[in-house]
Protein backbone atom coordinates (compact mmCIF):
# COMPACT_ATOMS: atom_id res chain seq x y z
CA UNK A 1 0.00 0.00 0.00
CA UNK A 2 3.12 2.50 1.03
CA UNK A 3 4.62 1.86 -2.69
CA UNK A 4 1.22 2.54 -4.21
CA UNK A 5 0.51 5.76 -2.51
CA UNK A 6 4.47 6.78 -3.42
CA UNK A 7 3.67 5.98 -6.72
CA UNK A 8 0.54 8.25 -7.18
CA UNK A 9 2.26 11.12 -5.25
CA UNK A 10 5.21 10.70 -7.59
CA UNK A 11 2.95 10.79 -10.31
CA UNK A 12 0.81 13.56 -9.06
CA UNK A 13 3.93 15.91 -8.67
CA UNK A 14 3.35 18.97 -10.49
CA UNK A 15 6.23 20.05 -13.29
CA UNK A 16 8.54 22.50 -12.57
CA UNK A 17 6.86 24.59 -15.42
CA UNK A 18 3.21 24.21 -13.19
CA UNK A 19 5.40 25.40 -9.93
CA UNK A 20 6.46 28.36 -11.57
CA UNK A 21 3.03 29.65 -12.54
CA UNK A 22 1.55 29.01 -9.32
CA UNK A 23 4.24 30.82 -7.53
CA UNK A 24 3.69 33.69 -9.87
CA UNK A 25 0.12 33.81 -9.68
CA UNK A 26 0.33 33.91 -5.73
CA UNK A 27 2.82 36.83 -6.11
CA UNK A 28 0.64 38.40 -8.44
CA UNK A 29 -2.12 38.30 -5.79
CA UNK A 30 -0.59 39.12 -3.10
CA UNK A 31 0.44 42.49 -4.69
CA UNK A 32 -2.81 43.32 -5.89
CA UNK A 33 -4.32 42.39 -2.53
CA UNK A 34 -1.93 44.25 -0.23
CA UNK A 35 0.12 46.50 -2.56
CA UNK A 36 3.22 45.23 -1.68
CA UNK A 37 6.04 43.08 -3.41
CA UNK A 38 6.04 39.58 -2.16
CA UNK A 39 8.44 36.54 -2.89
CA UNK A 40 6.75 32.65 -2.71
CA UNK A 41 8.77 29.55 -2.32
CA UNK A 42 8.55 26.35 -0.16
CA UNK A 43 5.75 25.23 -2.51
CA UNK A 44 3.86 22.04 -1.71
CA UNK A 45 1.24 20.61 -3.28
CA UNK A 46 -1.29 17.68 -1.47
CA UNK A 47 -2.79 15.93 -4.54
CA UNK A 48 -5.59 14.21 -2.10
CA UNK A 49 -7.14 17.32 -2.21
CA UNK A 50 -5.73 19.34 -5.23
CA UNK A 51 -3.92 22.27 -2.52
CA UNK A 52 -1.03 24.17 -3.05
CA UNK A 53 0.15 25.81 0.03
CA UNK A 54 3.51 28.21 -0.11
CA UNK A 55 5.56 30.63 2.14
CA UNK A 56 5.73 33.73 1.60
CA UNK A 57 8.17 36.29 2.90
CA UNK A 58 7.22 39.81 2.86
CA UNK A 59 9.74 43.09 2.73
CA UNK A 60 10.92 42.96 6.27
CA UNK A 61 11.76 39.37 6.12
CA UNK A 62 8.52 38.10 7.86
CA UNK A 63 6.97 34.36 6.83
CA UNK A 64 3.50 33.60 6.35
CA UNK A 65 1.35 31.34 4.09
CA UNK A 66 -0.88 31.30 1.13
CA UNK A 67 -3.34 29.01 -0.08
CA UNK A 68 -4.74 27.74 -3.56
CA UNK A 69 -7.76 26.06 -3.33
CA UNK A 70 -9.08 25.17 -6.74
CA UNK A 71 -7.55 28.37 -8.40
CA UNK A 72 -9.22 30.42 -5.31
CA UNK A 73 -6.27 31.80 -3.15
CA UNK A 74 -6.54 32.73 0.81
CA UNK A 75 -3.51 33.81 3.15
CA UNK A 76 -2.27 34.12 6.76
CA UNK A 77 -1.05 37.89 5.92
CA UNK A 78 -3.20 40.15 8.02
CA UNK A 79 -3.30 38.27 10.61
CA UNK A 80 0.09 37.63 11.04
CA UNK A 81 0.60 41.09 11.35
CA UNK A 82 -1.49 41.71 13.75
CA UNK A 83 -0.46 38.89 15.60
CA UNK A 84 2.79 40.33 15.69
CA UNK A 85 1.36 43.48 17.31
CA UNK A 86 -0.28 41.40 19.96
CA UNK A 87 2.35 39.88 20.71
CA UNK A 88 4.55 42.37 21.11
CA UNK A 89 2.02 44.68 23.71
CA UNK A 90 1.14 41.43 25.66
CA UNK A 91 4.69 39.87 25.95
CA UNK A 92 5.97 42.17 29.05
CA UNK A 93 2.32 41.61 30.82
CA UNK A 94 2.14 37.94 30.93
CA UNK A 95 5.85 37.64 31.76
CA UNK A 96 5.29 39.67 34.31
CA UNK A 97 2.17 38.47 35.52
CA UNK A 98 2.68 34.62 35.72
CA UNK A 99 6.30 33.08 37.52
CA UNK A 100 5.96 29.83 36.54
CA UNK A 101 5.16 30.39 32.86
CA UNK A 102 6.79 27.93 30.34
CA UNK A 103 5.37 29.47 27.29
CA UNK A 104 2.43 31.39 25.22
CA UNK A 105 1.21 32.46 22.42
CA UNK A 106 -1.41 34.85 20.64
CA UNK A 107 -3.00 35.03 17.41
CA UNK A 108 -5.93 37.76 16.34
CA UNK A 109 -8.24 36.62 13.48
CA UNK A 110 -10.45 39.47 11.86
CA UNK A 111 -13.03 39.03 9.84
CA UNK A 112 -13.11 39.24 5.78
CA UNK A 113 -14.52 42.33 5.73
CA UNK A 114 -12.14 44.01 7.77
CA UNK A 115 -9.32 42.22 6.17
CA UNK A 116 -10.79 43.53 2.50
CA UNK A 117 -11.15 47.17 4.08
CA UNK A 118 -7.79 47.71 5.40
CA UNK A 119 -5.60 45.48 3.00
CA UNK A 120 -3.64 48.07 1.57
CA UNK A 121 -2.54 49.77 4.77
CA UNK A 122 -3.06 47.95 7.47
CA UNK A 123 -3.32 49.14 11.19
CA UNK A 124 -1.42 48.14 13.94
CA UNK A 125 -3.13 46.26 16.28
CA UNK A 126 -3.98 48.72 18.90
CA UNK A 127 -5.60 51.13 16.01
CA UNK A 128 -7.85 48.61 14.38
CA UNK A 129 -9.57 48.20 17.81
CA UNK A 130 -10.35 51.92 17.88
CA UNK A 131 -11.99 51.60 14.45
CA UNK A 132 -13.79 47.61 14.81
CA UNK A 133 -14.94 45.25 17.15
CA UNK A 134 -14.91 42.36 14.19
CA UNK A 135 -12.26 40.82 15.14
CA UNK A 136 -11.15 38.24 17.62
CA UNK A 137 -7.83 36.91 19.95
CA UNK A 138 -7.01 34.10 21.14
CA UNK A 139 -4.50 33.75 23.94
CA UNK A 140 -3.03 30.33 24.69
CA UNK A 141 -0.52 30.09 28.30
CA UNK A 142 0.87 27.02 29.40
CA UNK A 143 1.90 27.38 33.43
CA UNK A 144 4.46 25.10 35.73
CA UNK A 145 1.82 25.03 38.85
CA UNK A 146 0.14 22.25 40.47
CA UNK A 147 -3.68 23.97 41.01
CA UNK A 148 -4.16 22.67 44.29
CA UNK A 149 -6.36 24.64 46.51
CA UNK A 150 -3.63 26.09 48.11
CA UNK A 151 -2.68 27.71 45.33
CA UNK A 152 -5.91 28.34 43.28
CA UNK A 153 -6.49 31.86 45.27
CA UNK A 154 -3.17 33.30 43.99
CA UNK A 155 -3.15 31.87 40.40
CA UNK A 156 -6.76 32.90 39.69
CA UNK A 157 -5.60 36.57 40.74
CA UNK A 158 -3.13 36.24 38.74
CA UNK A 159 -5.26 35.57 35.77
CA UNK A 160 -7.78 38.24 36.98
CA UNK A 161 -4.84 40.91 36.46
CA UNK A 162 -4.60 40.17 32.64
CA UNK A 163 -8.48 39.75 31.89
CA UNK A 164 -8.80 43.31 33.88
CA UNK A 165 -6.32 44.55 30.97
CA UNK A 166 -8.30 42.81 28.41
CA UNK A 167 -11.75 44.37 29.72
CA UNK A 168 -9.82 47.89 30.07
CA UNK A 169 -9.01 47.90 26.68
CA UNK A 170 -12.56 46.24 25.27
CA UNK A 171 -10.35 43.77 23.82
CA UNK A 172 -12.34 40.67 22.47
CA UNK A 173 -10.37 37.98 23.54
CA UNK A 174 -10.58 34.14 24.11
CA UNK A 175 -8.12 32.84 27.10
CA UNK A 176 -6.80 29.45 27.64
CA UNK A 177 -4.56 28.76 30.71
CA UNK A 178 -3.04 25.44 30.93
CA UNK A 179 -1.24 24.40 34.41
CA UNK A 180 0.62 21.30 34.56
CA UNK A 181 2.78 19.81 37.19
CA UNK A 182 6.22 20.99 37.58
CA UNK A 183 7.74 17.75 37.25
CA UNK A 184 6.69 18.41 33.30
CA UNK A 185 9.92 20.48 33.11
CA UNK A 186 11.87 18.10 35.11
CA UNK A 187 11.33 15.61 32.00
CA UNK A 188 13.16 18.13 29.78
CA UNK A 189 9.64 19.59 28.35
CA UNK A 190 10.55 23.26 27.85
CA UNK A 191 7.85 24.00 25.35
CA UNK A 192 4.38 23.15 24.70
CA UNK A 193 2.79 22.05 21.64
CA UNK A 194 -0.28 23.67 22.17
CA UNK A 195 -1.46 22.12 18.55
CA UNK A 196 -0.39 18.79 20.65
CA UNK A 197 -1.95 18.92 23.65
CA UNK A 198 -2.83 14.97 24.39
CA UNK A 199 1.27 14.53 24.62
CA UNK A 200 0.82 16.56 28.29
CA UNK A 201 -2.19 14.91 29.33
CA UNK A 202 -0.42 12.66 32.19
CA UNK A 203 0.63 15.98 33.54
CA UNK A 204 -2.61 18.36 33.62
CA UNK A 205 -3.32 19.29 36.68
CA UNK A 206 -6.21 21.77 35.45
CA UNK A 207 -7.20 24.05 32.28
CA UNK A 208 -9.06 27.41 32.82
CA UNK A 209 -10.98 28.47 29.60
CA UNK A 210 -12.54 31.86 29.55
CA UNK A 211 -14.23 31.77 25.64
CA UNK A 212 -15.21 35.68 25.99
CA UNK A 213 -13.32 37.47 28.80
CA UNK A 214 -16.33 40.32 28.66
CA UNK A 215 -18.45 38.08 30.72
CA UNK A 216 -15.45 38.50 33.71
CA UNK A 217 -16.94 40.54 36.12
CA UNK A 218 -15.60 39.83 39.37
CA UNK A 219 -12.27 37.91 40.50
CA UNK A 220 -14.79 35.03 41.62
CA UNK A 221 -16.59 35.03 37.76
CA UNK A 222 -13.39 33.39 37.05
CA UNK A 223 -13.61 29.84 39.24
CA UNK A 224 -16.98 29.18 37.12
CA UNK A 225 -14.35 28.25 33.78
CA UNK A 226 -11.85 26.31 35.52
CA UNK A 227 -12.06 22.78 34.43
CA UNK A 228 -10.05 19.83 37.25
Amino acid sequence: MDKILEAMENLSEPSEEEKQKVKQEAEQYLKERYGEEFYVDDLHYAWQTDRWSMRVHDKNGWDFWVFNDDGQFEDTYFSNRLSRDAQKEFKPIIEKTFDSLINWETSVIAEDEVEGQYAKSIPSYQELRKETQKYRQIIKIALATSLTEKKQEKEIEKVYRLVSYLNQNNIRALLLVFYYDPTLKEKGIREVDFTKLGDYQDYSTATLEIKDVSKIKTIKDIQRYLIK
